[in-house]
């Protein structure tokens, strides 16, 4: 099985348990510190699984898991990518399962009444189910737009693995057409989800010559070297039995370099058998938990070893028994993630560093001002900051060019449209061209300039008003000292007037 039930362990696999289980959580903790400071936090690995039709994916996936969770069985059964979110969390028992909403295009509509909610196994297989059946009679045949399931669990890695939609092997042919965009589609959908460099790409082989390269095809047009792919041959139980002589069984154990050379991530392929058979309480099902189902896995990989020792006439060496069963691929799964992690510590640590000297400097900073909350200090600041600022706008108004024009000035259309606009008669405006300077970017004394210029503008360009002759009479009074008429004096006040009467309403504009 994939992992041992913490009551099965022996003390030793106890411990090295407990430390892995430490390792998540304290990366789990690096990871949502990093987030939360506004850093680019590393992602978890991810590993795809890439495959052809009925090449088991879906049931590898499951039993890496533990627990069943999709719809399995001949021909095409995954039309949309399943991408698990696995978590660890140490106080879940039972998987804690949560569909979330798709990323890619289209579909949005139809994840809506599920996304971002709690489901059971038993919903989250039902709504995998009908999606695939729903792609099964939509022209498309395929999406992909992935389910994402976030699953926590306390024998989970931090770890997200991809279901992939199988790959189409297409006959040739003008009647084939359909079938063969459907297998253009996918392998172009399977590419996209293997090109980031840090996927870890579960490459399966359903064969027993690996001469035939079926998948590997796909997955070398992306990754040629294989240097981050893992193979694995799949239905090692109906392999067995159709190897007649001991020395093919070595071969397909230890593939010869000129197949398979030295750069294959992990050296040699993995070999592994998943019992068929859904788990349930229907009359179908063949298991009635998923703890029966982990024992029929842990049950088939010690059945497969047994088969193999039986062909090759000797026991199986202990490097040779590590690539049997999904226990072992699943361990070497967990053992590169874990170096995985402690890669990514080193870019996560720098951060939080920085981060704590920056909130450093502003505790103190802080504490300095708490200590300086007195009333004398604080006039005293107060008054600093009158002065200073006094300061800055005398200098300002007589002229200066510190301050940047782009971030303090104005053009001549910012100034009317953040202060408004002087109007004449009728309103009148003075286009932007007759002004001087209309274009720059000024602040202080010479936008004051400017805007005194465009007043004086619109001022020149108002009649004077009328005057009667009962105002001129009404303007001639008497003098204290005499009884003449002071005429400079009447015409001082009809002009006082009617200066106020024309150029107040400027004067609020301004």
């Amino acid at each position: 099985m994939a992992t041992p039930r913490p009551e099965l362990l022996s003390p030793g696999e106890d411990e090295e348990e407990s430390a892995r289980g430490l390792l998540y959580e304290a990366y789990n903790e690096l990871q949502r510190l990093a987030a939360e400071l506004g850093g680019a936090a590393v992602p978890a690995p991810a590993v795809v699984v890439v495959g052809h039709q009925t090449d088991g994916k879906s049931a590898l996936v499951e039993a890496l898991m533990g627990f069943q969770f999709n719809h399995v069985g001949g021909g095409t059964k995954t039309r949309r990518p399943i991408a698990l979110h696995l978590r660890f969390n140490p106080r879940c028992h039972s998987p804690n399962c949560r569909l979330l909403a798709g990323s890619g295009e289209g579909d949005a509509e139809d994840d809506a009444g599920a996304a971002d909610r709690a489901m059971p196994l038993a919903d989250i297989q039902a709504y995998i189910e009908a999606e695939n059946k729903r792609l099964e009679n939509d022209p498309s045949q395929f999406s992909a737009k992935e389910i994402i399931i976030r699953i926590e669990y306390k024998h989970c890695p931090n770890l997200t693995i991809i279901d992939t939609p199988g790959l189409i092997l297409a006959a040739p042919g003008r009647k084939n057409r359909v079938l063969q965009s459907q297998a253009c589609a996918v392998e172009a959908l399977v590419h996209a989800k293997i090109q980031h460099k840090e996927t870890i790409i579960l490459c399966l082989e359903d064969c027993s010559d690996w001469s035939n390269a079926t998948t590997r095809r796909v997955v070398m047009q992306v990754d040629p070297d294989l240097a981050r792919t893992v193979l694995v041959s799949t239905k090692l139980d109906t392999k067995i039995p159709q190897f007649a002589r001991a020395s093919d069984v070595e071969v397909f154990l230890h593939p010869p370099t000129c197949v398979l050379d030295g750069s294959l991530l992990g050296d040699s392929p993995f070999f592994t058998s998943v019992p068929s058979g859904r788990v349930g309480s229907c009359h179908e099902a063949v298991f009635r938990s998923n703890e029966e189902f982990k024992k029929a896995i842990s049950l088939r990989e010690l059945d497969d070893v047994t088969s193999l020792e039986d062909k090759l006439g000797r026991s199986l060496t202990r490097e040779e028994k590590n690539r049997i069963g999904v226990s072992n691929l699943r361990l070497f799964l967990e053992e590169l993630l874990q170096n995985r992690y402690i890669e990514s510590v080193p870019s996560i640590i720098p951060l939080l560093e920085k981060e704590h000297r920056a909130a450093s400097r502003k505790l103190r900073k802080v504490t300095q001002e708490i200590s300086d909350l007195d009333e004398a200090k604080l006039k005293e600041k107060a008054r600093l900051f009158h002065d200073s600022f006094l300061t800055k706008l005398s200098l300002l108004l007589k002229g200066m060019v510190v301050a940047p024009p782009d971030k303090f000035g104005e053009t001549l259309i910012n100034e009317r449209i953040n202060g408004g606009t002087f109007t004449g008669s009728e309103n009148f405006q003075l286009p932007n061209k007759m002004m001087a300077n209309a274009g720059m970017r000024l602040y202080g004394g010479a936008q004051y300039h400017r805007a005194m210029a465009e007043f004086r503008l619109v001022v020149g360009s108002i009649k004077c008003p009328p005057i009667t002759r009962e105002e001129i009479v009404n303007a001639c009074g008497v003098e204290d000292i005499h009884d003449g008429t002071n005429y400079s004096r009447t015409a001082c006040v009809i002009a006082v007037a009617k200066a106020c009467d024309t150029f107040e309403p400027f004067l609020h504009q301004s």
